[in-house]
């Protein structure tokens, strides 16, 4: 059984090669304009302490980079296409922080830590049905029959 893993802008995706196959990323939506309501590390300035109060100017610091002041995370919505080759397993897409350091995938430096939600999914081919769960980033999935292009989105911090 062997893992294999693709990368996209600094996400890996893992899965059991036997289990599904063709994974690509369709869209990577940077949803920066905002972050999550309990995210509030943008407000510490550039040089501030995790939690430290935003009144204090002194920690405010010019940057030419986002390394420490990005908006504490921001979401992603992904959507995510795969084949479902064995039914009888329960297949896992796990995603994690990550860049494989060549081609096009350029790690941005904004970790991901969670799937916020799973906002839908397509079945493909096969005319059958599969259902998606997730646990911390982890999205399992359970399949009535092996199909091709099937699609999730999800939303991740």
């Amino acid at each position: 059984m062997a893992v294999t893993q693709i990368y996209n802008k600094g996400i890996k995706i893992a899965f059991e090669a036997t289990d599904i196959s063709d994974v690509s990323v369709l869209l990577d939506l940077d949803m920066r304009t905002g972050s999550p309501v309990d995210e509030t590390r943008w407000l510490d300035g550039a040089n501030g302490a995790s939690g430290a109060y935003p009144g204090d100017l002194s920690g405010f610091l010019a940057t030419n980079d986002d390394s420490t002041n990005r908006a504490g995370g921001s979401m992603r919505m992904l959507t995510i296409k795969f084949d479902i080759d064995d039914a009888t397993a329960t297949p896992t897409l796990t995603l994690s922080s990550g860049a494989s350091g060549t081609g096009d995938d350029i790690d941005d430096g904004t970790p991901i830590s969670k799937i916020v939600a799973i906002l839908g999914h397509t079945v493909g081919t096969e005319a059958k049905t599969y259902s998606v769960t997730h646990s911390g980033l982890v999205l399992t999935l359970s399949a009535e029959a092996t199909g091709d292009n099937h699609t999730v989105t999800v939303l991740v911090v």
